[in-house]
């Protein structure tokens, strides 16, 4: 596959799943892969594992991820029940949304705005990972999710490790596209964001598509 199938700007895709657990469990069944743990997020109720990503036609030590999210079972559920991206949505796998890292952050916030672009608002957040050690970034942030995930969220790590850094196990990206009703807005969209190079399709409804590969078999959404 050509690389430019899969955004030069790609920052993580991500899994949710109604039980973290159960989730890590399913994506080893199927890729023969177990996700290491990654970290919880304090006072928002989910937690998450990670694997790494190495997407066809990339140089290596490219730097993308797999992030499997789930309610965190030693924290309560928001008032609200609502969890972040849209978690509490998730039935079996969900390919639920993903992020982007543009090289200009700010400068992307301000083009989107400009474009009229909804994506929400811009948060700061922080978790700490299994070592103890903390992250630190701030992301666009909207619920529900524009486009039903389909549009991405931009995230800037600032000074922190980059996720994909560490010695994660590690399945190949075969594939990755967008299908929309309405592919030549969302190509619009894109290339405001930072993210013109992705493969969109048309389709009934908005929803990311996927191909994960391990040793143990294809992980297709």
């Amino acid at each position: 596959m050509d690389a430019l199938n899969i955004p030069a700007e790609l920052d993580h895709l991500i899994i949710t799943v109604p039980d973290l657990e159960e989730g890590i469990a399913a994506v080893e069944a199927v890729t023969g892969v177990r996700a290491v743990p990654g970290g919880r997020h304090p006072g928002l109720g989910t937690a998450n594992a990670l694997l790494g990503l190495a997407p066809t036609g990339w140089a290596d030590g490219a730097h993308t991820y797999l992030e499997i999210l789930g309610p965190d079972p030693q924290q309560e559920v928001p008032a609200d029940g609502t969890l972040p991206l849209d978690a509490h949505l998730a039935e079996g796998l969900t390919l639920q949304t993903w992020a982007i890292h543009p090289a200009a952050f700010l400068a992307k916030i301000a083009a989107a705005n400009t474009a009229g672009i909804d994506f929400g608002e811009v948060r700061d957040m922080s978790r700490e990972t299994a070592e103890g050690e903390l992250l630190e970034w701030r992301l666009t942030s909207r619920s529900p999710l524009p486009h039903e995930g389909a549009q991405p969220f931009l995230i800037d790590w600032g000074e922190s490790t980059h996720p994909a850094e560490a010695a994660l196990p590690t399945l190949e990206l075969l594939e990755f596209r967008v299908e929309t009703p309405q592919p030549d807005a969302a190509r619009e969209v894109l290339e405001v964001l930072g993210a013109g190079d992705t493969e969109v399709v048309e389709g009934s409804e908005c929803r990311l598509r996927a191909k994960l590969r391990g040793p143990g078999g294809l992980l297709e959404f």
